[in-house]
């Protein structure tokens, strides 16, 4: 029997190159050392306040325009076994065919933001080289721009078409695309957090 043959569908995050990726903590859950529903529930305070203030503002920056900006671990189909969930995606409506659709969306969002590395990074050397892979399947898929939100070292890492990594301190201004940008200082001091 294979290890993933033991291991509940529900600690699945994601499913990248025909392997699935399993949500950070899912050894306790395999051990009951934690139940399954505290890893399943989602993220933590922080990377859901970040999410919520950074996908207000872009929406609010990209207001009239022909985007929209979703948010909640949107579904990403890429190809067979290349499933992923991003924190926030900002698509183009007229690439999005069926508004009504109950599947992962099937074109790529213009830009995808992820807060933090939410999965057990078993099948990589590291978190950088999830980011990476995940990043350039985005990319070679269609995403023009991947952003990177890393609580713990308080940067923004971008990676785009050419697959060079830019990176970034909290206060320095990020560009999102065209003229649009972000300081992920100056949104948390706006609400309050810092």
């Amino acid at each position: 029997m294979m290890l993933t043959d033991t291991i509940p569908a529900s600690l699945i995050f994601e499913e990248l190159d025909g392997r699935p990726l399993y949500r950070k903590g899912y050894r306790d859950v395999l051990k009951h050392s934690k139940s399954s529903e505290i890893i399943e529930m989602g993220c933590s305070f922080l990377q859901a306040l970040i999410a919520t203030i950074l996908g207000s503002h872009i929406k609010q920056i990209l207001k009239g325009e022909s985007y929209w900006v979703l948010g909640n671990e949107a579904g990403l189909h890429i190809s067979r076994g290349n499933n992923l969930a991003n924190d926030i995606a900002i698509f183009e409506k007229a690439l999005v065919k069926n508004t009504f659709s109950t599947k992962f969306a099937d074109v790529p969002p213009k830009v995808a933001i992820e807060v933090d590395v939410k999965i057990e990074a078993d099948h990589f050397p590291d978190e950088t080289d999830y980011i990476s892979r995940k990043s350039e399947k985005m990319i070679e898929f269609g995403t023009e721009r991947v952003i990177w939100v890393l609580t713990g070292d308080r940067k923004v890492v971008i990676i785009d078409r050419s697959k060079e990594w830019s990176t970034y301190e909290w206060e320095e201004s990020v560009p999102v695309f065209d003229d649009h940008h972000f300081c992920m200082n100056d949104l948390l001091k706006k609400e309050g957090v810092i």
